[in-house]
């Protein structure tokens, strides 16, 4: 009885425009109907009436909205939390049951985040999901989008691709707790076969998943660069070659403490670290490094008494 109580008055909560539950603050238009605080601010007028939005709010269902407790947006994945609405959008983002929706543009999907995996590889993609170090490819064809998934450090994520308006934009998104996304960074390095030593490096952290496409592809989301500048690594083919890398910070600052290396100008083509050189030999001890000096003269010297040169 309690239970119907509730669903009664939380459909009296449904925003008519989003049906997402209202909370305060709750607008009204000037015939009266009352819509959440997110649909005010982008409608210019009441999308059921026509009517002019007010400054007004409707105090009576604010109340209510405040004593009300609210059932988890995951309630269909098996979710059974009751939480005030100050609760929910914090439990939301961390909910173990949360749905998630598949990156691929037209695709309805939405399941459980052990279960994205498997639908990706369902959908037979030409290119195998991509690991924490990769080879890209860009066709530069106007208006395009390409997305794939990335599985690195145990964790999955988003990378996608959009080519607009002579701008290119490369972005990740971290697939799980929001907070945890700027755990992790991506850098975009571009180069051209045969010309190594010519390269554009960029980097910026992973976004959240809660981010959708039109907010993500901006200007301060992602990395994004004007086309005019990646002209000169453009093939006859029209394809930009790059690596996506995906890094986890705190790995990062682990090899550090440790008197690692990290800066990408260390790193091999296979991403294998090397060390600063023009930091002089090693640290090591000193008995250490004159055994080891010893070691390697006399082997030079032998080979050089058979017959070899070690240049």
């Amino acid at each position: 009885m309690e239970d119907n109580l509730y669903d009664e008055l939380l459909v009296e909560l449904e925003c008519p425009i989003c049906t997402n539950y209202m909370s305060p603050p709750i607008r009204q238009c000037a015939t009266g109907h009352s819509v959440c605080d997110a649909c005010r601010n982008k409608l210019p007028k009441c999308a059921l009436c026509q009517g002019a939005f007010t400054e007004c709010r409707n105090h009576s269902l604010e109340a209510l909205a405040v004593k009300m407790r609210y059932p988890c947006i995951n309630k269909v994945s098996g979710c059974n939390a009751k939480l005030s609405y100050t609760e929910r959008e914090t439990h939301e983002l961390r909910c173990p049951l949360k749905g998630f929706k598949c990156a691929m543009e037209k695709c309805t999907w939405v399941g459980r985040l052990e279960e994205l995996a498997a639908h990706w590889a369902s959908k037979k993609m030409s290119s195998k999901p991509y690991h924490k170090s990769n080879v890209c490819h860009t066709k530069m064809k106007s208006e395009s989008y390409y997305v794939n998934m990335v599985n690195a450090y145990d964790r999955l994520f988003w990378f996608k691709c959009k080519l607009t308006k002579n701008k290119l934009y490369w972005a990740v998104q971290y697939i799980g707790n929001a907070a945890e996304a700027e755990g992790f960074y991506y850098e975009i390095e571009i180069f051209k076969p045969g010309r190594t030593k010519k390269r554009v490096l960029l980097s910026d952290y992973c976004q959240s998943i809660e981010l959708e496409n039109s907010q993500l592809f901006g200007d301060d989301s992602c990395i994004c660069i004007n086309t005019d500048a990646v002209n000169g690594f453009v093939s006859s083919d029209q394809l930009l070659i790059y690596y996506l890398r995906v890094n986890a910070i705190k790995d990062e600052k682990s090899e550090q403490a440790h008197g690692q290396v990290t800066d990408v100008a260390y790193k091999t083509d296979h991403g294998a670290r090397q060390r600063d050189r023009s930091k002089g030999p090693p640290n090591l001890a000193k008995k250490d490094y004159k055994k080891k000096y010893n070691q390697h003269h006399n082997s030079k010297q032998n080979k050089q008494k058979e017959g070899f040169v070690l240049l």
